[in-house]
């Protein structure tokens, strides 16, 4: 393997990636679901469908209205702690195996059955805690605050939950604004639990711009005051704004296939039209990552959106090797593995 050889899947798959932008139940593929209907359908107060029969294979269907029947499917299959924990564990192995090297997963706390919102984080937490001891892979978790179901409330609690967790030494790195974009409230009342947040030392990372209706000139001002870590997607920016982002030294995670095949581009842009080159191309040591959001959904793991940006913004293999150290730059827990996996790998193609 040879740094001046063309970019292809093989290289995508073996250079140490860095995945910032991935949530948790998104990220859970059919095969993942079958093996957790499979071990509940042996109950026969169990009444879900097979994901077979409940998803189909999604051909022709809109992609909007898949990943709201995608998402309500969901709750119903996983709605035990074990299914979850074999989620996470299935998730987190399906990133190693695509080469992420780094990786935070993020999730909105629920609780499942008689299990509190903060059992259900424990639960995942005590995956990840286990996997962190023994595998390649660092992860760290993000609690997310849906500003579309969430009050303000509820916002301090998850903020609350979070700052206990981290000071148990408990792998939580930040906490995410999402949720969704077309229905947006009044985001200032999640502005004190977001600087509360800040002012803990906790990461914040913010689902930023995504559609037109959340990205009104007072809504992404009001954002940008939180002083945020990292930006997700940040579509529909005005170029001031951007210049901003860029001279504050904030992070931006952006969703290649997600962005595409859901259509939040203007005019439903494609691949070669999206905004990943205009970020790209910004400063010498652009401060951004590639992330999948919910491969369950979209069907791109982390090695073919580097692929994709490889194919349709012109990446050579060292570009890519740059990718995943401007992927570091922005992450919120300890990625002192992840360099040194780099380091080596790109050492390696050097001394071959």
């Amino acid at each position: 393997m040879s740094l001046d050889e063309p970019v292809d899947i093989a290289f995508c798959r073996a250079i140490p990636k860095v995945e910032l932008h991935a949530h948790l139940t998104g990220s859970i593929t059919k095969p993942i679901l079958q093996q957790i209907w499979d071990r509940r359908s042996n109950d026969p107060t169990f009444q879900v469908e097979s994901p077979e029969v409940a998803l189909g294979d999604g051909t022709g269907q809109d992609i909007s209205a898949f990943f709201g029947h995608f998402n309500t499917y969901l709750y119903k299959l996983i709605s035990d702690l074990p299914s979850l924990i074999l989620a996470t564990r299935a998730v987190l192995q399906a990133f190693q195996d695509d080469g992420v090297a780094y990786f935070e997963l993020r999730t909105t706390p629920r609780s499942i059955g008689s299990h509190s919102p903060e059992d259900v984080i424990r639960a995942v937490l005590n995956v990840i805690d286990e996997w962190n001891a023994h595998e390649r892979m660092s992860v760290g978790l993000i609690l997310s605050i849906d500003q579309a179901k969430h009050d303000s409330a509820t916002a301090m609690r998850i903020v609350d939950m979070a700052t206990t967790l981290q000071k148990e030494g408990k792998a939580v790195v930040g906490v995410d604004l999402c949720g969704d974009p077309h229905n947006v409230p009044d985001v200032t009342i999640f502005r004190s639990a977001f600087q509360t947040a800040k002012q803990r030392g906790l990461g914040v990372v913010l689902h930023y711009a995504e559609v037109p209706a959340s990205s009104t000139r007072p809504v992404l001002e009001e954002m940008l005051a939180w002083n945020p870590d990292r930006l997700g997607h940040v579509i529909h920016v005005p170029l001031d704004l951007r210049r901003q982002i860029i001279e504050r030294g904030i992070s931006v995670e952006l969703c290649l296939t997600c962005n595409v095949l859901a259509g939040m581009l203007p005019s439903k842009a494609s691949f070669d039209e999206h905004h990943f080159g205009e970020w790209w191309r910004a400063t010498d040591q652009p401060r951004l990552s590639l992330g999948t959001d919910d491969v369950g959904v979209f069907g791109s793991m982390s090695s073919e959106e580097y692929l994709l940006a490889a194919k349709h913004f012109g990446l050579s293999r060292r570009d890519l090797i740059k990718l995943s150290r401007c992927a570091l730059s922005g992450s919120l827990g300890d990625a002192r593995r992840a360099i040194a996996t780099l380091d080596r790998f790109e050492q390696s193609l050097k001394s071959s």
